[in-house]
């Protein structure tokens, strides 16, 4: 059956225009959703490895305000639609490892039949999944990111059972405050977090009243992924796609050597050492949304460099209030308030954040900003005692903005 859309992923965006999540949810989420429909199915050898579309996907942004949640309610039919192994909600590890076994199923591979067990885990909130400093589970999905063809695992009075074809594709949500309490800080920066792409926003894309859902085109976009899901084979660059990602890695290496890394963020570095394969993976997501074709074309590598940068712009600030400074959450607070209102005085500062910035606080933290070049401190002296005025700048402050 032919194909109906010629961008699965437009269409899919067209779909949730007209609802209240950002537009960085939505795109992402998409993503997902296909990466939930390639499973072990596609796959991209490179040397030795073998890489697979599935992805980690985590939406953050503030509680309610964000519509994290409503973003994934929109996906969620669609990976159900196509009867993928789809796992959600609270649930511990050993059940989660049982759950994945029981998800076994052949597949079709080159000249033979293999095996897999993918599954596709939703977590609206990410801390009902992971719990506290989880060390074991992450370790686990530190392993499973790279869907391993056999992995063991010990059963209770059983001794060492091994899960076949493993393919873990997840897409979380989760409020910046809770990450202190769900990561521990010796795991920031490499690990779990080196694997995922983080969706950063501070608020919704706008107020929609009354939220539209076009069932027709609803029914295309389901009818044209179950074609997505019967994709199988080997992705491979054209040569002239191979010949840009030479040149595009090749000048990130050389950048990266003069410490020009694509985040300048430590807590990202082992992030920005896997980006390479990362954008492998997202060129096969493009590739299966725009078609059939398992030849990934120049401007489909273009596309994938631009939706990762894209959602670069703002990832570092998941991390920013697991900074090892004393001050670090409230002086991520603080400037986020002063880049959106561009101009503040302390009494709102303080009428704001009462909860959590006193006076002590607030000098200690404006006066780190100030010097850190992301805002400048001014005086109403026509006022007694002088009021304090803080202004935004376009240095550190424009990445909030």
């Amino acid at each position: 059956m032919a194909r109906q859309l010629k961008d699965w992923l437009n269409a899919y965006l067209q779909f949730c225009d007209k609802s209240e999540p950002p537009q960085s949810y939505h795109l992402w989420s998409g993503m997902s959703i296909l990466a939930g429909s390639l499973q072990r199915r596609t796959y991209m050898k490179w040397g030795r490895s073998t890489i697979y579309p599935n992805l980690y996907v985590i939406l953050v942004g503030p509680s309610g305000r964000a519509k994290k949640g409503t973003a994934m309610e929109f996906a969620k039919p669609f990976l159900k639609h196509i009867r993928i192994k789809l796992i959600e909600g609270a649930i511990t590890r050993e059940k989660l490892i049982r759950r994945m076994g029981e998800a076994v199923e052949t597949i079709p591979g080159e000249g033979k039949t293999l095996i897999q067990c993918a599954v596709t885990y939703v977590s609206p909130e990410l801390s009902v999944f992971l719990g506290q400093n989880n060390l074991k589970l992450l370790a686990d999905l530190c392993d499973w990111y790279d869907c391993p063809s056999s992995w063991p695992y010990d059963t209770k009075g059983q001794g060492t059972d091994f899960l076949e074809g493993v393919c873990f594709n997840l897409l979380g949500a989760t409020a910046p405050d809770w990450l202190p309490s769900i990561l521990p800080k010796e795991a920031v920066g490499g690990g779990f977090t080196s694997r995922v792409i983080w969706i950063v926003e501070e608020d919704k894309r706008g107020t929609v009243v009354f939220p539209e859902i076009d069932e027709d085109l609803e029914k295309i976009l389901r009818r044209d992924l179950e074609q997505v899901a019967l994709i199988c084979g080997e992705y491979k660059f054209l040569p002239e796609t191979a010949q840009a990602y030479s040149d595009w890695y090749t000048e990130s290496d050389k950048k990266a050597r003069r410490g020009h890394l694509p985040i300048q963020d430590p807590k990202f570095s082992g992030y920005c050492d896997r980006r390479a394969t990362l954008i492998k993976k997202i060129c096969m997501l493009v590739a299966a949304s725009e078609g059939d074709s398992l030849w990934i074309t120049p401007q489909q590598f273009d596309r994938a460099i631009k939706l990762l940068r894209l959602a670069e712009q703002k990832m570092a600030r998941a991390f920013a209030g697991l900074g090892a400074a004393r001050y670090a959450y409230a002086t991520e607070q603080l400037l986020n308030f002063v880049a959106k209102h561009k101009v503040v005085t302390q009494r709102q500062v303080l009428s704001f954040f009462f909860r959590d910035i006193d006076e002590y606080t607030f000098q200690i933290v404006t006066k780190t900003l100030e010097k850190a070049g992301a805002i400048t401190i001014e005086y109403n002296h026509s006022t007694s005692p002088p009021e304090v005025i803080l202004r935004i700048r376009d240095t550190l402050g424009e990445r909030y903005t």
